[in-house]
């Protein structure tokens, strides 16, 4: 072979692997998943709603066990459960004691607390505004305190409650009369998923 047919063969090779490194035209867009894919931002959506048929199991669960009772219980529209023990069951003026009644009460709720491993726990402590704001704020936190105590004893995970004190800044009724200050003395649970 000449230097020439050489020269030409090597300039051709050359050619075929420019044109290989040369950039390809567009691939075409991939055909969009068919409906039935799940996207992965799916997930919380479905956590989301698997907690909001899980409480609602839990709201039905409460009012069946408390029927008669008179325990308030609503879903509010944050997702959360919200149950009122009733005042005049619950505590004695100037009282942290948990009545009978409202332990009856408190046994009912924390059967159905069982069906909700993974819910959090808020107990609001109020009183009725006999006295000062200062014992007031510590009496309130009293009364959440034994709630709480008395649903780990009920076999509530401690790690599950929290609890707060609020004196008698968030009457329900009227202070002036023994019927408002009786319901004003409660406690108030809110039920809300893991975050």
């Amino acid at each position: 072979m000449s230097n020439r047919s050489k020269l030409l063969a090597a300039a051709a090779a050359c050619m075929v692997v420019l044109a290989g490194c040369a950039s390809p035209e567009p691939a075409p867009s991939p055909a969009p998943a068919p409906a039935s894919a799940s996207a992965p931002q799916a997930a919380p959506a479905a956590d989301a709603n698997a907690w909001t048929a899980r409480l609602a199991a839990l709201k039905s669960a409460l009012e069946a066990a408390t029927q008669g009772l008179g325990v308030g219980i609503e879903q509010t529209a944050d997702h959360q459960l919200h149950v009122v023990l009733p005042g005049d069951r619950s505590f004695d003026a100037g009282r942290a004691i948990i009545k009978r009644d409202m332990a009856a009460v408190l046994d009912k709720v924390a059967q159905a607390l069982h069906s909700a491993p993974r819910a959090r726990i808020l107990i609001v402590g109020h009183t009725d505004a006999t006295g000062s704001e200062p014992l007031n704020e510590r009496l309130s936190q009293a009364r959440a305190n034994n709630a709480r105590s008395y649903l780990f004893s009920r076999g509530v995970g401690a790690d599950a409650v929290r609890t707060e004190g609020r004196g008698s800044s968030e009457p329900v009724a009227d202070n002036d009369t023994a019927a408002g200050r009786a319901q004003n003395r409660r406690i108030e649970i809110f039920v809300r998923d893991r975050d």
